[in-house]
């Protein structure tokens, strides 16, 4: 490795036809320089604008961008307006190809991506760019709020009705929430989720009466019930139709027994991964739930729950 100032090169020995030994090096940003992820990105996900230019040197036919597995983009006239997604420290790999995609020379940078610094929840909402009213107050519903819909680019449907729904209404948090969950909802294609519902001043147990009871967290407008995906050429999975109650195995590590199973799986589970919900009750957890997956922001828990094996509640 050289480091010339400003340029950090890293030369990978390779053909590049007549323009000599191909190198390549990040010019902006310079090591250590600090970001913040407040702009809403093309995806739906709150992203940091990383300007990133490279020095090029060689017959090289372009130059890729990315972090950790996930390309960002290729340069052009060596510059690309870079969105970056992920927080913390990062670290933006430069790869230089040829015509046939192979890699000539690659170049890294270290670099940082901070969270955004918000007054309330309402200003994570401002951030997604969300179109929203406050209230109205409801009995339980600490921070009330009713959101425009599509939500972040994505439509909502009560179960059995015809029409989308035009609105949202829920606790602050479960909106910032579900602007979160659109990206990762958004990348597997879907247009429209088919909900059974948010708010239901109620107990978990329907026989007993609140508030002198364990209260749900539809009660505080903090949980939804999901349904059905909808994606864009029209193809429904549905949780009660789709998804195979394993009882043996792991909801996330479960074998799956076809393709809307599985997809079924992998949606509900990098929605877990990605902490969009703290609890997420799937079919595997009771017949309750056979027909929905029920995810809630109930503070400080965070797990998929099965009922199958109460020494293992942890199921992610």
């Amino acid at each position: 490795m050289r480091t010339l100032g400003w340029l950090v090169m890293v030369t990978v020995a390779g053909c590049a036809g007549d323009g000599g030994p191909a190198s390549v090096a990040f010019v902006t940003p310079g090591t250590g320089t600090a970001f913040t992820r407040d702009h809403l990105g093309t995806s739906g996900a709150l992203v940091a604008n990383v300007e990133v230019e490279v020095a090029v040197e060689g017959d090289v036919a372009r130059v890729a961008i990315a972090v950790g597995d996930g390309t960002l983009g290729y340069v052009a006239d060596n510059k690309l307006a870079a969105e970056v997604a992920q927080s913390g420290a990062v670290t933006l790999t430069a790869t230089a190809l040829d015509d046939t995609d192979i890699p000539l020379a690659t170049a890294t940078v270290d670099i940082t991506i901070d969270d955004p610094m918000v007054a309330d929840c309402k200003g994570w909402l401002d951030l997604y760019q969300l179109q929203y009213t406050s209230g109205p107050a409801m009995q339980g519903v600490a921070d009330p709020v009713t959101v425009t819909l599509p939500l972040n680019g994505v439509a909502y449907r009560y179960s059995g009705n015809t029409s989308q729904r035009k609105t949202l209404f829920g606790d602050c948090t479960l909106m910032k929430s579900l602007a979160q969950a659109a990206p990762i909802v958004r990348s597997h294609d879907v247009q429209e989720i088919i909900d059974i519902g948010i708010y239901n001043y109620r107990c978990i147990d329907q026989t007993m009466t609140p508030p002198n009871c364990s209260m749900s967290q539809h009660a505080y407008a903090k949980a939804i019930d999901l349904a059905e995906f909808v994606t864009g050429d029209g193809t429904h999975y549905s949780v009660l139709n789709d998804w195979v109650i394993d009882s043996t195995g792991t909801t996330c590590t479960a074998t799956t027994e076809n393709d809307k199973d599985a997809w079924l799986h992998q949606l509900i589970c990098e929605l877990k991964g990605a902490h969009t919900w703290n609890i997420v009750l799937t079919p595997n957890y009771n017949a309750d739930h056979r027909n929905h997956f029920h995810v809630d922001m109930t503070k400080d828990s965070d797990f998929i729950k099965r009922a199958h094996d109460d020494s293992a509640p942890l199921d992610f």
